[in-house]
């Protein structure tokens, strides 16, 4: 894993709200990050322009939300989609990317094309984090009404098709060997959330809608390695579910009403996904920064303790140089005839050459780890500098990760520790 970007996949079938729940996650970035001393950086790529449609259509939505946002089109080579691009850092310093990538539901289908199947299956091998969002009308409703607490909704599995869902993570989580996230995001969930036990009824309905899911993420080989969190977001926050409707062919389509006319849009715990995945994925980048600054601190021990021998060689070669140079003026000073005779037997100037160069060579030698000393006290400072900054940031976004009333980590907690401040 490059421990400079990290990559975060959304995913989930057609027409299930994807992009309103980034544009959700979106409308929380200044907040989320306002306390928190970290710069981002944001790309303008394609998926950032389709957040901001996204909002503009939902800030101008009708009493009775008749609007639609428009569907994320295929491309014609998936990989040519950059996802949501930002960066984090400190002081004007770039410390790591994360990508949201927000592929079109149609990747996800069984008709999907062989090069749609192959994109989605390598996204979920390379994403650090996987979010899933839920159609929570889908997973709460029924012809008659709102369900009872032992089943889910009628239309659960053909609009949220977790058994698609859950073939797709087995055959990408088949070999896994590194920690990864899974967030469970019912959207659309405003009429199940207006109470703490509506919003614990969600959270029971979620787990039961997910079961063979969750049971598999539960399994011997996965339970240690992936963390999992239910993380409910009210994507659009003033409106409640109406009624529903279906065609001649058997679609069904669910009506939404605001609460009030004139209710703006008010998106609620769009920050929760963002801290939990910031959360994950800052604890995975200092635990690799961490590994660094332990190699880097036994690289400078080393270096120190190349410098100490060295210096200890650089005072005798000094000394040395001294002894000669006195013995070659020594002997430039005798009178001639004496100065030959002396010459043939004690050559003092090669010696004093000799030692010259050698104390040029032992001082070169100094300067360079010296050098090499700097740079390396310069990384450790750096990389422990990037740590605390990392720490103090996932100790800001753990202090506003809900886990209550629907919201729940159901396990990996591990994986989501909080620094100690």
């Amino acid at each position: 894993m490059p421990t400079n970007e990290l990559n975060i996949i959304m995913v989930a079938p057609r027409m299930i709200g994807k992009t309103s729940l980034l544009a959700a996650m979106h409308e929380e970035f200044d907040k989320t990050f306002e306390r928190v001393n970290i710069q981002t950086w944001t790309d303008d790529t394609r998926t950032l322009q389709a957040i901001t449609e996204a909002k503009r259509v939902l800030r101008t939505i009708d009493p009775k939300l008749k609007k639609t946002l428009q569907r994320t089109q295929p491309m014609i080579d998936p990989w040519d989609d950059e996802g949501f691009v930002f960066e984090l850092g400190s002081g004007g310093r770039k410390f790591i990317k994360l990508r949201f990538t927000d592929p079109s539901g149609g990747y996800f289908a069984l008709d999907a094309t062989q090069t749609q199947k192959d994109y989605v299956k390598q996204q979920l091998l390379q994403c650090d984090a996987v979010i899933i969002p839920i159609d929570a009308t889908a997973l709460m409703e029924k012809k008659t009404g709102r369900v009872s607490y032992s089943e889910v909704g009628t239309w659960h599995e053909e609009k949220n098709d977790p058994e698609r869902i859950t073939n797709l993570l087995k055959d990408a989580y088949a070999s896994l060997t590194v920690p990864r996230l899974v967030i469970l995001a019912p959207v659309k969930c405003e009429t199940y959330m207006r109470t703490s036990q509506e919003a614990e009824k969600l959270l029971q309905h979620v787990q039961m809608g997910y079961r063979k899911l969750l049971n598999f993420l539960k399994s011997d080989a996965l339970f240690g390695k992936v963390a999992v969190v239910v993380t409910p977001v009210q994507t659009v926050g003033n409106a409640v579910f109406a009624y529903h409707k279906t065609n001649d062919q058997g679609f069904t389509t669910f009506y939404y009403n605001k609460t009030q006319i004139k209710a703006l849009y008010a998106p609620q715990d769009g920050d929760q996904p963002l801290r939990y995945v910031l959360r994950f994925l800052l604890n995975r980048s200092n635990e690799a920064k961490k590994s660094e600054l332990k190699k880097a601190k036994e690289q400078l021990a080393e270096l120190e303790e190349d410098l100490s021998t060295e210096k200890y060689k650089l005072d005798a070669a000094k000394q040395k140089f001294a002894q000669r140079e006195r013995a070659f003026r020594s002997q430039q000073q005798l009178w001639f005839p004496f100065r030959f005779i002396d010459k043939l037997f004690d050559d003092k100037y090669g010696a004093y050459k000799i030692a010259q160069e050698n104390l040029k060579s032992t001082e070169k030698t100094v300067q360079q780890i010296q050098t090499k000393v700097q740079e390396s006290e310069t990384q450790v400072q750096a990389t422990q500098e990037e740590i605390e900054i990392f720490n103090n940031a996932i100790f800001s976004f753990a202090i506003g990760c809900k886990n209550s009333d629907g919201f729940a980590v159901l396990q990996g907690a591990k994986w989501l520790p909080i620094p100690h401040k």
